[in-house]
């Protein structure tokens, strides 16, 4: 499994509605190539933004970032709307789940289809 840190600061200027819509059609647009398993996004205290994408492989996050539709939006990111980004792509070694009710290690979280 593949995990894509990503952090970010947006403009003063930026145009929020623009940027949110943006990330809604790319939200629609990832969910649809296959390896995609899901992503979440935290906000911080001090207005950095940091998503946390989880890809199967690094073929499956190569298609994103290939995706002619990506290309564009992420120009658009650096064009319009970040003051500053960080990307981690991280390899997991291992996975280790613990779940309380049950005092036994779980499974995995489940995969996005």
């Amino acid at each position: 499994m593949v995990i894509v840190l990503i952090r970010t600061r947006m403009r003063a200027n930026a145009d929020l509605a623009a940027y949110e819509g943006l990330n809604g059609a790319m939200y629609e647009l990832v969910q649809r190539i296959p390896g995609f398993l899901g992503v979440a996004g935290y906000t911080s205290p001090d207005g950095e933004e940091i998503g946390v994408a989880r890809f199967e492989s690094l073929e499956s996050l190569r298609a994103w970032r290939e995706h002619p539709d990506h290309v564009v939006a992420r120009q658009r990111g650096r064009s319009e709307f970040y003051a500053a980004y960080t990307i981690e792509v991280c390899e997991v070694v291992r996975t280790t789940t613990f779940d309380m009710a049950s005092g036994e290690p779980v499974a995995p979280p489940p995969r996005v289809p």
